[in-house]
């Protein structure tokens, strides 16, 4: 597998992420939801910030401290900041007994958009 073959995958990975938490976050209003939501958009974020260190890195974070892919994410020039967010929610909207609220949620969506918006563009370019 090349680093580009892989980027493309992760690629198809956060947009199905996205369009599942956006479906959700639609359909249904419950505050309950919160917690899928954000997880979706916390996947969908992880899975775009592979594709972007990929096409300039040519690797991604294998490693299961969330640290080393933000500095990966960082090095490589993408919004590290976003990511660092996204990654700060992770246990509460994944692990916690207590919800995430739905603005949180919404808060998710938003970084994720932002990290696969950045991946789609470098995608796009040669």
């Amino acid at each position: 597998m090349t680093a580009r073959t892989d980027a493309t995958a992760r690629l198809e990975d956060a947009r199905a992420f996205v369009e599942a938490a956006e479906t959700i976050d639609t359909l249904n209003d419950a505050e309950s939801y919160a917690d899928v939501i954000a997880t979706l958009a916390i996947h969908a974020g992880i899975a775009a910030s592979d594709v972007f260190c990929l096409l300039t890195r040519g690797q991604h974070s294998k490693s299961e401290n969330h640290a080393d892919a933000v500095n990966l994410l960082k090095t490589a020039g993408g919004d590290s900041a976003a990511l660092s967010r996204l990654l700060g929610e992770k246990t509460k909207a994944g692990y916690n007994v207590k919800s995430l609220t739905r603005a949180k949620a919404t808060k998710c969506l938003q970084w994720a958009g932002k990290l696969l918006s950045a991946a789609e563009e470098k995608y796009g370019q040669p």
